[in-house]
């Protein structure tokens, strides 16, 4: 071949690797768009998993939030509030870390309890980290749902918080919140989850460092997608792996080779066309295999790719199915399936409106289950909730004509109705409720019957407004409940105003012992052979600020209610001690304390370690402490080794309104009993009424058969003294000798005689009564 040849291949030889080149340059980047694409689909979807467990636990908020609002927790003991907490977690399959109530900022009710130990009673409010009080003051003042994190929390981990300040009528409330564990959201979305051989992903705070892989990962031209969590963003960024580009370029290579290495074979083959042409076409051949088999390759990696975009799309309709379920969950019961204090609270917003514009009827009833609380407690919470499965099916299948249904939770339920314009239809439709739950209900074999209170509000005479009409509900329940139970009431202006005087008494009450208004007077008890003071009963006097003194049969109960007499009696029985103690100093003969104790006192178990810290702390010996208790106490087999631990310690155990209760006189030999205390009731009847005064004959005879000293109270005249006297009883207490008074007056006392009060029983022979 001459030189004219040579140079016309060689130019061909370059137009065609000059081609070549060009190609695979385009098919290069293309296989790189591709895998460019198929990581953004990649991290699109770990961006949505992300967002959706993200949201998944923040949507806790809403029923958190509505639970909390409705009714600000009032009347909830903190059993049912953990109860709906842990329902409403379990319910909604959440991941959070925890779900916090915080009333005035402090994180009282926390579920789940375990690993969320540190932060049980923190205050908010006073968190000393300087972006929680950053996002609380933002909460505080938006009034919206606040997101922070990641942060350090205080159980040591990297946490998201989410949360939002609660305001009753305008005034702040507290917080709810629910915090996320930032490794398990990462490991739930998946992120955690990815191999080598997916994509390299780092995730930040926009703005800030990665908290999550490389931070570099953001410099190096990534693909980026942005997840809002209202006040703040996060970016997540990944680059496709190295070794998926490196097997590009080895395929672009092994490709640029074997093209360059065909250009070379057919330059040799018209070089060489006589004595290779046989050699070059099987060379050809066999390449031509190879390319063919490299398509098939390529043409598999396409069908995978297709593959995975149905599974994205299936993952997508997942995350659907699940958002549909969770608004399911908001607005309905977990147990009975009907529509949830939530649903109910819109539809009555929806009727108030409706009715302004067609001025239809509108009824709200109220109503729970009489004693519900008894049958969980004795025969188990599945057994309750198969009665709320009862009560429900029950009202589902009858004919009653009702627009909405709906559980308040535990045993509490709503109903809303309308088109009953008279007093006359809503009775009736009572009447058919309260009889449809009548019959026995048969739960494994055993028999339970149902009962139900039910309060009645009407729109808009009971309340203009949805949550005044569930308000004025409540009150009416409660005092269906408290006449009788099993039957129906309808709310008036004055239930209201004993509701406001109620709750305006229990707020004074709490604050009681702060403003020094509660009084210990002291009455004097009297041994008329004697002659003389043998001690003083401790009596509390609550003297208001504004309305005076207030009745103790009125507070005590009050503060039982409330739980407060815990507290106050500890507060009585310190104060007494330390007064008798005092008078000890100034004495010749000591005299004993008589203290009033309640049940709920009893029901502590730390009730004697407190009563022996007081007798050390005051100097009082055990033996001049007398402990009062009702009848109805003292007859408790469980309150028996209580009683037996203080009768130990030398304290006096005496017996209050005796005669006024179902009076056993097992208990008597049973208890350790030192006194009993004849009612006034019976003091009273003695010149009037021969039974009274055949009953006091009965009760000294038994004291004295049991060897058991008696006291009389609220013995007011001088004939009430001479017969107690005559009949044996010679301890009195009352008004004839002394009122209740302070302990600067009582002083005084001791140290006058009783000569006067007593003339009257002169040379009268009075028969001696050994105790």
């Amino acid at each position: 071949m001459n030189k004219l040849q040579y140079t016309f291949l060689f130019l061909i030889f370059v137009l065609l690797f000059t081609s070549s080149e060009s190609v695979l340059t385009t098919y290069k980047t293309s296989l790189l768009n591709e895998l460019q694409s198929t990581e953004r689909a990649q991290l699109s979807a770990k961006a949505v998993a992300l967002q959706s467990v993200i949201n998944r636990n923040f949507n806790l908020m809403v029923s958190l939030e509505a639970y909390v609002s409705a009714s600000y927790l009032q009347d909830k003991s903190d059993g049912e509030i953990h109860a709906y907490i842990e329902a409403l977690y379990a319910g909604s399959q959440a991941s959070a870390l925890n779900v916090v109530i915080a009333p005035h900022g402090v994180m009282k009710y926390v579920y789940p309890f375990k690993g969320n130990e540190d932060i049980m009673n923190w205050d908010l409010l006073k968190d000393p980290r300087a972006h929680v009080q950053a996002q609380v003051q933002v909460g505080l003042q938006s009034k919206k749902m606040t997101t922070d994190g990641p942060f350090t929390l205080l159980q040591g981990m990297q946490g998201l918080v989410a949360r939002k300040a609660l305001f009753q009528e305008g005034v702040f409330w507290g917080f709810v919140s629910v915090a996320i564990n930032v490794d398990e959201l990462l490991s739930e979305s998946g992120i955690e989850d990815e191999t080598p051989e997916g994509p390299r992903m780092a995730i930040r705070r926009l703005g800030m460092t990665a908290f999550y892989g490389e931070n570099a990962t953001f410099v190096e031209s990534p693909l980026i997608s942005v997840i809002d969590l209202r006040d703040t963003q996060w970016e997540l960024a990944a680059t496709p792996p190295v070794h998926a580009i490196q097997a590009i370029n080895n395929q672009i290579l092994v490709t640029r080779c074997a093209i360059l290495l065909v250009l070379l074979l057919g330059l040799f083959f018209f070089i060489n066309m006589i004595r290779q042409r046989n050699r070059l076409g099987q060379a050809v051949d066999e390449r031509t295999q190879e390319l063919q088999i490299a398509n098939e390759d390529l043409t598999a990696a396409n069908e995978e790719l297709i593959a995975g975009q149905q599974e994205l799309q299936e993952s997508t309709k997942r995350m659907q199915e699940s958002e549909q379920m969770l608004s399911y969950l908001a607005y309905h019961d977990v147990l009975t399936g009907i529509h949830n204090r939530a649903h109910f609270q819109m539809m009555l917003k929806e009727q108030i409106t409706y009715n302004e514009k067609r001025g239809t009827s509108l009824v709200v009833l109220f109503f729970d289950l009489d004693n519900f609380k008894m049958v969980n407690d004795s025969h188990g919470h599945h057994m309750g909730d198969h009665m709320l499965q009862e009560v429900v099916y029950r009202i589902q299948q009858s004919n009653l004509a009702y627009h909405t249904f709906a559980r308040f939770g535990g045993d509490e339920f709503a109903i809303l109705l309308e088109n009953s314009p008279t007093e006359q239809d809503i009775q009736a439709f009572c009447g058919q409720l309260i009889a449809i739950l009548k019959p026995p209900c048969l739960l494994e074999n055993r028999a339970f019957f149902i009962n139900a209170s039910i309060g009645i509000v009407q729109y808009p005479h009971g309340g203009s407004t949805w949550d005044a009409l569930l308000k004025n509900a409540d009150i009416a329940m409660y005092m269906a409940k408290k006449e009788s139970g099993s039957s129906f009431c309808f709310f008036n202006q004055q239930m209201e105003m004993h509701s406001i005087s109620k709750l305006e008494m229990e707020s004074h009450l709490r604050q009681s012992l702060e403003r020094n208004e509660l009084e210990i007077v002291y009455q004097p008890q009297i041994d008329c052979l004697q002659g003389t003071i043998i001690g003083a009963e401790a009596l509390l006097r609550w003297n208001h600020t504004t309305k005076g003194y207030i009745s103790p049969a009125d507070f005590i109960p009050l503060a039982e209610e409330l739980g407060l007499i815990d507290v106050i009696g500890e507060w009585v029985l310190r104060g007494a001690c330390e007064q008798m103690k005092a008078w000890h100093s100034l004495q010749d003969v000591p005299q004993m304390i008589s203290v009033n104790i309640s049940v709920k006192q009893l029901n502590d178990v730390h009730f004697v370690d407190k009563v022996m810290a007081i007798l050390e702390e005051t100097g009082l010996e055990a033996r001049y402490l007398e402990m009062e208790i009702t009848e109805n106490v003292a007859m408790l087999d469980e309150k028996m080794g209580v009683l037996y631990t203080l009768r130990e310690l030398g304290i006096s155990i005496s017996v209050d309104d005796f005669g006024t209760h179902y009076s056993s006189l097992s208990y008597l030999k049973r208890f350790p009993v030192t006194k009993i205390k004849l009612d006034q009731s019976f003091v009273r009847g003695i010149q009037t009424d021969s039974k009274d005064r055949a009953m006091i004959k009965a009760i000294i005879s038994v004291a004295n058969a049991f060897q058991l000293q008696i006291i009389a109270e609220g013995v007011e005249t001088e004939e009430q003294v001479e017969f107690l006297v005559a009949n044996g009883c010679y301890q009195i207490q009352g008004f004839y000798f002394h009122k209740p008074m302070g302990p600067e007056q009582l002083q005084v006392i001791f140290c006058k005689g009783l000569d006067e009060k007593l003339a009257f029983l002169g040379e009268k022979t009075v028969p001696t009564y050994d105790i």
